[in-house]
């Protein structure tokens, strides 16, 4: 990796952050391009370099008409997993993305499954979120003079998600005894580090959430904020401490799930960026839908904005 460049001029609409259990994509199939340093950004540094890659693919199952899609590669938790949840500089990540010309976000997650029919090393791409974090975690880049309200009803990219339903949904993609796909379900995401109580694990049960997280926000909102179309692909590792099994979750069960489903998450990874590759889904690459929200939104705010205004100017530039 030393010898890769550190820098890389061309847009790169595509990326993936990984976490738990993705914390890096292999070579081969994935051909690496470039290894950029943590980029500055006005919200400080990003959880690691991001690594610019490139996955080639046979089009109409010929190997002469190979198609190539280039990503960036962003771990959340840091190259070594040194960054908590509540570290991470969610803001930076994001912002460091658009500027590389991101416009569509891939994000993973190890979770614990919170109904009887998700199982450890199932899969779920995951419609909505409820919010259970402390507020410790600096969640907009909408401050410091600049008001800004986006709309969060449905807080992942439904084309996005309808692109990795259909990519995963394909046979060949997920390969275990009754490891399958799940279509929808809430995540709640919790402050952490530690694991819920039985009590908690419960009453999450009860508002009908279906896995849980410490990782999905503020990542999803900021990615609202920034314009980027954004989805999220939960891989489930245990059944938290609800369960009859009376087994609470530990981070030796996470990481044993995690180890032998990374075959899984690989061609997961493969399956979706071919899907992507298609004409037809041009517009959940390039975010189109999104375009110009983030200035809308900031609407409420006639003038001023100071700091604000200049940091929201260098994600957008020209039009704050």
């Amino acid at each position: 990796m030393d010898s890769l460049p550190a820098t890389y001029s061309d847009p790169i609409p595509i990326a993936v952050i990984g976490g738990t259990g993705l914390s890096t994509l292999p070579s081969p199939p994935f051909k690496p391009l470039a290894l950029l340093p943590p980029p500055p950004t006005p919200w400080g540094l990003p959880s690691s370099p991001i690594l610019v890659l490139s996955y080639t693919h046979p089009v109409d199952g010929t190997s002469e008409s190979a198609k190539s899609t280039t990503i960036a590669f962003l771990s959340r938790h840091g190259l070594h997993h040194e960054l908590a949840p509540h570290e991470v500089p969610s803001r930076a990540n994001i912002a460091a993305l658009r500027r590389l010309g991101v416009r569509c976000v891939v994000a993973f997650s190890a979770v614990g499954s919170l109904r009887e029919e998700i199982k450890p090393r199932d899969f779920v791409v995951v419609d909505q979120i409820l919010d259970w974090t402390k507020g410790v975690r600096p969640w907009t880049f909408f401050e410091e003079g600049v008001v800004g309200h986006v709309g969060f009803a449905d807080p992942f990219d439904q084309g996005l998600r309808e692109v990795i339903g259909k990519a995963v949904g394909k046979e060949g993609v997920l390969e275990g005894e009754g490891v399958k796909l799940h279509d929808g379900g809430t995540v709640v995401c919790i402050e952490g580090p530690q694991f819920s109580t039985r009590a908690e694990s419960h009453l999450y049960r009860a508002l009908s959430s279906s896995v849980i997280n410490m990782s999905v926000l503020p990542e999803a909102k900021l990615a609202r904020e920034a314009e980027l179309a954004y989805a999220m692909i939960c891989m489930s590792t245990d059944y938290d401490c609800w369960h009859a099994s009376g087994e609470s979750v530990s981070v030796e069960m996470v990481m044993g799930h995690m180890a032998a489903n990374a075959g899984n998450a690989q061609r997961v990874v493969e399956a979706v960026l071919v899907e992507l590759a298609e004409e037809g889904n041009a517009g959940v690459v390039w975010g189109r839908e999104l375009v110009g929200s983030a200035k809308m939104a900031a609407g409420v705010s006639k003038g001023g904005g100071g700091l604000g205004r200049e940091r929201l100017g260098w994600l957008f530039p020209g039009e704050f």
